[in-house]
């Protein structure tokens, strides 16, 4: 003899084909319901994702070393010193993709054109040229290479304020580690072209051992150390443990939240945007899966109560609408999650610059260009995890039909 949880669901899986054209219905609404926040919220994720790696590869990294006070006062004489001590212990560590050490001046450039505010980035031109795509946005000339000395490059915004082409020199002025004035003459290698108004306009590019010997940092100190991380979503658990094995007194650790605090707030309040959207949505959606399947319930008002009257028990009526929701969602939750993955795969790629017709500048957050090209975040953990929401939901909603399926009237529907 067949179980009875097996014939359950055996007159379930026919209950819900009885009425194709409202399964179908019910199905689709799941279908969209799971399908949409997969392709919305793996679009918006993998958005955030390729804009926090960008930004960090061009700045400070996913996390930075820095002297303790030099958020509150950015300043040459605020440096770190043993660097290369942690420099070699971070590079020997599973966790970490690369290190970039940095020296950061703020100073004036001057040309026969006139005078502008810039800042100076020393950097390591081989590790820029391998985290960063900085080398990659050069319009004229050549990136830095390791020994280039004098050379720099610069923003193409700010070559055009100083009317300077690449092989032009400019003066550099600004202070020591000493507070003492001191001004050095750059030649110009290249010119670069971020998209970034405020970054293309104020932004100069040189080797970092003749940044040092300008300002008089020996080749132990810098005043950033910029670590680029294998996995960023983590990388808030490993800040304490490098604290306290690596910082010395005067050096902190710092996650790019604290370091771009305008990026991080921007994608927290976008990102908290996108979820409420997302939910009202699907809450939406699955208004149009309660109420095919509360029609399902009341149209068969008079089956139920003469499945009652022959002996059916009402713990088995409300299994039976337990089932039905079930196989809902147990066919509609993969298809969606399905359909969306694959309309993220369609769109992988495009360039949104070219629906939108904006120029680069108008695509900037925080003063960071952000990337036009469509890379999705492709993530089984976050796909699951939105189809089984979905599921859940659709499980929930059996809840008020199972509720009215247990006061029905065998004698009122029966009379009718």
């Amino acid at each position: 003899m067949m179980p009875k949880a097996l014939m359950i669901i055996r007159i379930a899986w026919r209950s819900i084909w009885r009425s194709k054209r409202r399964t179908l219905i019910s199905i689709f609404s799941i279908v969209i319901g799971t399908g949409l926040p997969t392709f919305t919220v793996c679009l918006g994720w993998g958005f955030y994702n390729g804009l926090i790696d960008d930004v960090a590869r061009l700045m400070a990294g996913h996390v930075t070393y820095e002297h303790v006070e030099y958020r509150n006062s950015p300043s040459i004489d605020l440096w770190v010193d043993d660097i290369q001590a942690i420099n070699s212990a971070l590079n020997n560590n599973d966790e970490v993709l690369s290190t970039k050490q940095m020296v950061l001046l703020q100073g004036v450039a001057h040309t026969a054109k006139g005078a502008v505010g810039v800042s100076l980035m020393g950097i390591e031109p081989s590790k820029e040229i391998s985290v960063s795509f900085l080398p990659d946005s050069i319009v004229s000339g050549e990136y830095l290479s390791q020994g280039d000395g004098r050379r720099a490059i610069i923003g193409n915004k700010l070559a055009e304020r100083l009317n300077i082409k690449v092989g032009k020199k400019f003066v550099f002025t600004s202070n020591d580690i000493n507070g003492e004035l001191v001004e050095d003459l750059f030649r110009v290698k290249g010119i670069f072209k971020t998209g970034s108004s405020a970054f293309d306009s104020y932004v100069v590019q040189s080797d970092i051992n003749f940044a040092r010997e300008v300002v008089g940092l020996n080749s132990n100190a810098t005043s950033q150390l910029g670590i680029i991380v294998k996995n960023p979503d983590n990388h808030d658990k490993i800040l304490e443990r490098w604290q306290n094995e690596l910082a010395s007194n005067d050096g902190v650790f710092l996650s790019w939240r604290q370091i771009m605090p305008d990026i991080a707030t921007y994608i927290y309040m976008d990102r908290g945007s996108l979820v409420i959207i997302m939910i009202m949505l699907v809450i939406l959606v699955q208004f149009t899966m309660f109420s095919t399947i509360l029609m399902s319930v009341l149209e068969r008002k008079r089956e139920f109560a003469s499945l009652l009257a022959i002996g059916t028990k009402h713990v088995e009526l409300n299994l039976q609408i337990f089932f039905e929701t079930l196989i809902f969602g147990l066919i509609a939750c993969p298809i969606g999650s399905f359909l969306g993955v694959g309309a993220l795969k369609w769109v992988e790629g495009y360039d949104i610059s070219k629906l939108i017709e904006a120029n680069p500048e108008d695509m900037s957050i925080g003063g960071f260009t952000m990337d036009p090209i469509i890379t999705p975040f492709f993530s089984a953990p976050l796909i699951l995890q939105i189809s089984i929401i979905i599921f859940l939901l659709v499980l929930i909603l059996g809840i008020v039909p199972m509720f009215l399926v247990s006061r029905i009237s065998i004698v009122d529907e029966l009379r009718a």
